[in-house]
């Protein structure tokens, strides 16, 4: 009667244990690679949407006051908004960044990793819409309706 494992079959059972071990290590470690790409990607929208919640509220508390015109204002790259205590607030894209400047305070940093932003209002439908692409392709956007 036999007790055990010949050498032979010992180390064919280690060797089959270890290609295993490998093929299990290369798995977790794509899997945990892929795992950080989606992390980053997921913090990026999350910040780029609290900015536009940012922007909302700055829409909310903006100056609407039907003889001072213009409360909200657009160019290729900065948007504008007089806030009803007379306040001016520019959100404004520099280099990779999204800052949001007040008159008297030197700006605060809103979103990085931006490779493109525009901010565009319909003079015709009054409608602001707001578009924020990340370096890595991510897109947020969002269009408020701007009439006093």
């Amino acid at each position: 009667m036999r007790r055990g494992l010949t050498l032979l079959e010992l180390l064919l059972a280690v060797a089959l244990l270890a290609g295993a071990a490998a093929a299990i290590v290369h798995l977790t470690r794509t899997a945990l690679g892929s795992m950080q790409d989606i992390d980053q990607d997921l913090a990026w929208q999350r910040s780029a949407d609290m900015t536009l919640a940012e922007i909302d509220r700055l829409l909310l508390r903006r100056d609407r006051d039907p003889s001072r015109a213009d409360a909200v204002t657009t160019t290729d790259d900065h948007l504008r908004v007089r806030l009803a205590t007379g306040a001016t607030v520019t959100i404004r894209s520099e280099e990779d960044r999204l800052l949001s400047r007040r008159a008297s305070d030197p700006g605060r940093l809103l979103l990085a990793e931006i490779e493109n932003v525009s901010f565009e209002l319909d003079e015709e439908t009054q409608l602001l819409t707001v578009r924020i692409e990340s370096s890595g392709r991510l897109t947020a956007s969002r269009t408020w309706e701007v009439t006093p």
